[in-house]
């Protein structure tokens, strides 16, 4: 590249121009750029009255940082800003967080008033042709409506038979692990079991991971190395999700093929993809790559959010034996015969119901932010407490979490410990938990989580009993082995799953299934 210069002869001339002076010119104006967006999101964006810390008002590095280089910390620090800065707090340039209860109805509201998700979220998660990562109001309520009547209460109450025969299964494997007084790993055996069931409703054959020796933890092991390597990234690198979303998980893709090509599609309406195959929906929403994710999203949230949560009760129950023992009388009470259980008797329960929503509570099965977007309307949010009002713009993001509101102590006093009794006292606490998100994006499994949460913890605890010492109980037992709550059961980094400390082998139990001869 050249100028023209008029040397003092008169005589134009051509004078090259340095690359450095082209490079340094470019970087001054991108510095330029950059500063002069920087003041602009700091003292004149929309949200620049809102509180916050500067640096996070500045740039989404800030919390990047905390992610990133922290490796999932930000969780935690959210909780921390908000006690420094109060219940409405801007959380990077574009986004608001609130940790108020009192404004869940608002921001997770019904059909009539449209709720977008943040595409910032959807992107992250690999699967933004799934209802779960679906943005736009109207199509998401378009795909959801394929997949709802598959999950009402009647349809799975239906499926209640699949999941006894897979609780039935697990309850094998403990039996054969208990007859060598031998370490049964518990996190990982949670996980098939909840694999199974999702798996044989979706597509009428179950992945059957309980009648493999090594509960194909290769499997589990590539989800928890996904989500380890990629989930942080993919928030902040947009590039890097569209890279990994070409990656097909072939297993379910040969799943939907193979009902795709069954003789009996049109006519089988069993399973969840025989129906949406079936169904109204147009040709491009039946397409390979679109029905992939959705089999992707399903099950991964059919078997690992249930999972977490039972392992985490367990646990909880094994650490207090007053209230294993209280649950123990009440399952003993109410089924002396194991072959008249169902979970219609389970959910009226009152101590079961209140071991299900504690560990719901205590233990979140999902730790990313709740984030939506209204795009046509203003939202209101009141301090009550300062008496001040907020008006929120139409489209800015807005989002709750609920490691936040169900670690909040004005609704949950002693927010860290496991206190049945708080259900027993007060059963409106349900309005406050958010494991299940709410609204029009409520969890799609909701009644088939809860059916296996009930048909799980009571197929275990009615049969087993926790270790005492003595080596004399008359009934088989459960000893926790080498786990410990702050490392292998509390959510140590946010993954979208809540992980346990790295390098933690997660809940496991010595299993004995008969006295031990201490003489």
């Amino acid at each position: 590249m050249a100028t023209i210069t008029n040397s003092s002869a008169g005589i134009l001339s051509v004078q090259p121009i340095s690359y450095k002076v082209i490079f340094a010119a470019v970087v001054t104006i991108y510095a330029l750029y950059l500063f002069g967006l920087g003041i602009y999101r700091v003292y004149f964006d929309a949200l620049s009255h809102y509180p916050g810390p500067k640096l996070a008002a500045l740039t989404t590095w800030y919390q990047a940082y905390y992610d990133l280089y922290y490796h999932g910390q930000w969780f935690k620090k959210l909780g921390q800003l908000h006690e420094q800065y109060g219940p409405i707090i801007r959380v990077n340039p574009h986004e608001l967080h609130i940790s108020d209860p009192n404004f869940i109805d608002i921001l997770f509201t019904g059909a009539s008033k449209k709720r977008d998700k943040y595409k910032w979220l959807g992107r992250s998660i690999l699967l933004p042709d799934s209802t779960g990562g679906t943005v736009h109001h109207d199509l998401h309520r378009k795909r959801r409506a394929s997949l709802s009547p598959f999950f009402s209460k009647e349809k799975i109450r239906r499926l209640e038979p699949s999941i006894q025969r897979a609780v039935d299964n697990l309850l094998g494997r403990m039996s054969d692990c208990g007859a060598n007084e031998d370490v049964m790993p518990m996190s990982l055996v949670l996980r098939a079991t909840t694999c199974d069931i999702i798996t044989g409703y979706l597509f009428g054959k179950s992945a059957e991971y309980l009648t493999r020796e090594d509960y194909n933890e290769d499997f589990f092991s590539s989800i928890n190395a996904m989500f380890g390597m990629s989930w942080p990234h993919l928030t902040y690198i947009s590039w890097l999700g569209a890279v990994l979303g070409c990656i097909p998980p072939s297993q379910w893709t040969k799943q939907i093929r193979d009902i795709r090509l069954s003789e009996d599609l049109k006519s089988n309406n069993s399973t969840v993809f025989h129906g949406i195959l079936n169904g109204k929906l147009p040709p491009s929403e039946k397409s390979a790559r679109r029905l992939r994710q959705e089999a992707q999203q399903l099950v991964l949230a059919g078997q690992d959010t249930t999972a977490q949560t039972v392992v985490a009760i367990t646990f909880e129950l094994l650490a207090c034996p007053d209230k294993l023992a209280k649950l123990k009388a009440e399952l003993a009470s109410v089924f002396p015969d194991p072959d008249n259980i169902t979970s219609a008797v389970c959910e009226r329960l009152p101590y079961l119901h209140a071991v299900v929503q504690e560990g719901i509570r205590l233990h979140p099965a999902t730790l990313v932010r709740m984030t939506r977007v209204a795009p046509n309307q203003e939202m209101i949010y009141t301090n009550e407490k300062e008496n001040r009002e907020w008006v929120i713009k139409p489209g800015t993001p807005v989002s709750m979490t609920a490691f936040t509101i169900q670690n909040n102590p004005d609704i949950f006093p002693s927010p860290r410990k496991f206190e049945l009794e708080r259900w027993l006292d007060n059963p409106r606490l349900d309005k406050y938990l958010l494991s299940f998100f709410r609204g029009t994006r409520i969890c799609l499994g909701l009644y088939i989580a809860y059916f296996e949460l009930y048909l799980i913890l009571e197929g275990i605890f009615r049969r087993y009993d926790r270790y005492d010492g003595t080596g004399k109980q008359s009934t088989p037992t459960l000893e926790l082995y080498d786990t410990i709550r702050e490392r292998d059961i509390d959510a140590v980094v946010d993954l979208v799953l809540p992980y346990p400390a790295v390098g933690s082998k997660g809940l496991r139990v010595m299993i004995r299934n008969k006295p031990q001869n201490t003489e």
